[in-house]
């Protein structure tokens, strides 16, 4: 049993692991590029965004992170709430940037 138990977490973890490592985004998610930031304003593609009360921003492991946490530039995909600010934005690790390239 002993030997067992390690066996069957080592075989769960690696039949899991390959099935979450693509991201879901929304249908309605925009492709951009920041090009530098000083919260709460963005500027994604030469355009400055304000962030959005409680927005939330997902590096390229799908965890949450602070706004001061986020790169001066990189690959996104973002929303915008009905105001126009910034709702949620993704990271983009470069599978991911290929892929949205396509």
């Amino acid at each position: 049993m002993v030997f067992r138990l390690p066996l069957f977490i080592v075989l769960t973890l690696a039949l899991t692991t390959p099935a979450l490592a693509d991201r879901i985004f929304p249908q309605d998610a925009q492709p951009g590029e920041i090009t530098g930031h000083q919260y709460p304003s963005v500027a994604i593609d030469d355009k400055v965004f304000h962030m959005a009360p409680g927005a939330r921003i997902f590096d390229q492991s799908n965890r949450t992170i602070l706004p001061l946490a986020m790169p001066q530039s990189g690959k996104i995909l973002y929303l915008t709430d009905i105001n126009g600010h910034l709702s949620r934005v993704w990271l983009l690790t470069p599978e991911e940037q290929a892929r949205l390239d396509r």
